[in-house]
């Protein structure tokens, strides 16, 4: 990356970090969070429904049946958890979409996208400083 490419690749990561701080601050992205049930804390319904002593309970003698099922919403509802705390930090946030920035937009292999994906952090930071 040598020229104008790191140029370009630095406006890419200054603009990834400020979407990400955006994602967390902006009116909109709370009332986004708010309709997907993101909010931090994080719900104790939604908690409930992420451990598997509730489903068993639920569905009782039928579990072993059912454990296909048990395990996919388990895997969902997992997920949206983990999505509910990714979107509250601008630093996570702005990691992995610079890792899927330079994966699916650069077309660079997997290990060089986590590895060039620490930059926007750096501009987390920056911009945070230039913020307040």
């Amino acid at each position: 990356m040598t020229g104008l490419n790191g140029f370009w690749f630095i406006i890419l990561a200054i603009c990834v970090a400020e979407f990400a701080i955006q994602m967390q601050l902006s009116m909109l992205s709370q009332w986004v969070k708010g309709v997907l049930g993101l909010r931090q804390p994080y719900d104790s319904k939604l908690e409930v429904l992420c451990s598997v002593r509730f489903w068993i309970k639920f569905i009782g003698n039928w579990s072993i049946v059912l454990s296909p099922f048990i395990l996919l919403v388990l895997a969902v509802f997992n997920f949206h958890k983990f999505v509910s705390f990714l979107v509250d930090c601008s630093y996570c946030t702005s990691f992995w979409l610079m890792t899927a920035v330079n994966f699916f937009y650069l077309k660079q292999d997997i290990s060089t996208s986590l590895l060039l994906a620490p930059l926007a952090l750096v501009m987390v930071v920056v911009l945070d400083k230039l913020h307040s």
